[in-house]
């Protein structure tokens, strides 16, 4: 008699921020997120290969093998702490995950959409600051922190860009692009580009955003990092939830959006803004970078801290957060790279 040879699988327990909870089967060799959409499991992704950030989970327990031959979203610190890219992940036991969103109630799916451009101005030398009007706004859901992927005329590859606004404000959405020399969506910004042109894209993507368990919000951003972070503070209006955003720039030349900043302050009076930059300070501007600003007294038991910017700059914010007590798991991160 030919023995049967035995596919032993493995389950996967989604536990989603609003407490819901799913399992999943995942075949040997199927990452966790393929195993997640087989049965059609909500999990939000992008690239599916690493690059992008935003399927990744953490693993509260279970024996997990993550590919690490090529891109890997996480450092090793974060792995150690349980972060796990779910794209890249396979299991050894049934295991356990944490996702940074609720299942209910859910963005719109990502599709495509076509938008016109209503403003575009300079925030500062290298700051761009887009607001764009979507054509069919009908349906179209996105949570505080997500990202859209915009395609210009001529450009080739679209480019990921956090949304500044919120849902409130739809149909328009508002960008701030990082402006790079010799970047074709910059120079497209810089020489072509104009109100009333029209463009392409997708979305919402990512799975950056709130923890509405939390009772205070340390958000800590650098350059256009700030706008994610700001859709999120700009959610919590009329919350009464205390909140700090620790905002830094390069050069003083480069910092934007202060006037808007001073405004929103004065109209939430449980959020305090400090602002940093590391050449030029002046008037009540600290001198040093957005993680300067933080203090161990900025954190308690129920506070939730939220970093975007460069990924050195996120590594050594969530060192620093570590260093003043704040567990792994009150850590959430958005990474990006300048796209051109």
């Amino acid at each position: 008699m030919v023995g049967k040879l035995v596919t032993l699988m493995h389950r996967a327990r989604l536990i989603f921020q609003d407490g819901a909870e799913l399992t999943v089967e995942v075949e040997p060799g199927q990452s966790v997120l393929e195993g997640a959409l087989a049965v059609d499991v909500p999990l939000r992704y992008d690239c599916c290969t690493g690059s992008c950030g935003s399927c990744v989970v953490q693993c509260l327990d279970g024996q997990t093998v993550v590919d690490l031959t090529g891109k890997v979203p996480v450092n090793a610190d974060e792995l150690v702490a349980g972060l796990r890219p779910a794209c890249l992940t396979r299991l050894n036991s049934d295991a356990s995950f944490e996702l940074p969103y609720p299942l209910k109630p859910a963005p719109s799916s990502p599709a495509k959409h076509s938008a016109q451009i209503v403003e575009l101005r300079r925030g500062a030398p290298s700051v761009a600051l887009l607001t764009l009007k979507l054509e069919r706004p009908e349906g179209f859901v996105f949570q505080s922190g997500q990202y859209i992927r915009l395609a210009a005329p001529g450009v080739g590859e679209a480019r990921a860009y956090s949304i500044a606004s919120t849902t409130t404000e739809l149909p328009l959405i508002e960008l701030m692009i990082r402006l790079v020399p010799d970047g074709k969506m910059s120079r497209w910004l810089q020489e072509t580009a104009k109100v009333g042109d029209r463009v392409r894209l997708q979305a919402p993507l990512g799975s950056f955003g709130l923890d509405d368990r939390a009772r205070r919000h340390v958000f800590v951003a650098g350059g256009t990092g700030l706008a994610p972070v700001l859709s999120m503070i700009r959610s919590l209006r009329g919350q009464n939830q205390p909140a700090l955003l620790c905002f830094g720039c390069t050069r003083r030349r480069e910092l934007f959006y202060e006037q808007e900043l001073a405004a929103l302050v004065a109209s939430m009076p449980d959020l305090e803004v400090r602002i940093a930059v590391m050449e030029g300070a002046d008037g009540d501007l600290r001198s040093g970078t957005a993680i300067s600003l933080l203090q161990k007294e900025d954190f308690d038991a129920q506070t939730v801290c939220y970093l975007c910017g460069p990924p050195p700059m996120v590594d050594a914010a969530r060192k620093a957060l570590t260093s003043h007590g704040v567990a792994a798991q009150a850590i959430r991160a958005e990474r990006f790279q300048p796209g051109g």
